[in-house]
């Protein structure tokens, strides 16, 4: 993330969800603008992700709102604040992440990305291919990173009032399915293997590695 951000030359940054700050000293690392993010869950986190940022210099760079993303995105939007980059890794309940994409949407100047986190998740999934159908105004970008959706906006959202294009599809669903599948297996041999004490090879090391 810091190598792409700092080859396009992305300076207007902001970030849904910061945790530990890792991806947010990713992305302020590969610039030297103003990043703002939003985070009401710090104190579960004992505010690690803010002292991280300091910690590396970047807390005068640091906007950063104590509140959730459907109310402090709104509040950006009113002030008329623009970015050239989004990053999404918050709240990954489906309407969670539309809500967050219509109003970074808002804020998103042309040209600009928006960048989803978490992309096996089928909230996640479903927002990208709602965007990939109904919005022609913006592109997939072919992302370097796994598990990671890249969108560019590259014009204005001209649909008329009564638009709608179906966006749930069976392939998506199936593909969800099977990671689950495949999720819920490893789990099981993980737990077979711990219960029986047993170990791969000469190493000791313990689980199902190797199967995935």
């Amino acid at each position: 993330m810091h190598r792409w951000v700092k080859e396009h030359g992305l300076s207007r940054t902001l970030e849904v969800g910061l945790a530990y700050g890792a991806s947010a000293a990713c992305i302020m690392s590969a610039h030297e603008g103003t990043h703002t993010c939003m985070d009401p869950f710090q104190d579960e986190f004992n505010r690690q992700g803010v002292a991280n940022i300091e910690s590396l210099g970047f807390r005068s760079r640091l906007e950063f709102h104590p509140g959730l993303s459907r109310d402090v995105l709104p509040r950006l939007v009113a002030a008329k604040r623009s970015f050239d980059f989004a990053f999404i890794d918050g709240d990954h309940r489906y309407d969670a992440v539309f809500v967050d994409f219509f109003y970074i949407d808002l804020l998103l100047e042309q040209q600009g990305y928006v960048l989803f986190h978490d992309t096996w998740m089928r909230g996640t999934q479903l927002v990208a291919s709602f965007i990939k159908r109904n919005r022609k105004d913006y592109r997939r970008v072919r992302c370097p990173a796994r598990n990671m959706f890249l969108f560019q906006k590259t014009g204005q959202d001209r649909r008329c009032w009564h638009h709608f294009r179906e966006f749930y599809t069976w392939k998506a669903f199936c593909t969800h399915r099977a990671i689950v599948w495949i999720l819920s297996l490893k789990k099981f041999f993980e737990r077979r293997r711990s219960k029986n004490g047993t170990v791969d090879g000469e190493s000791g090391s313990t689980g199902t590695a190797g199967w995935f």
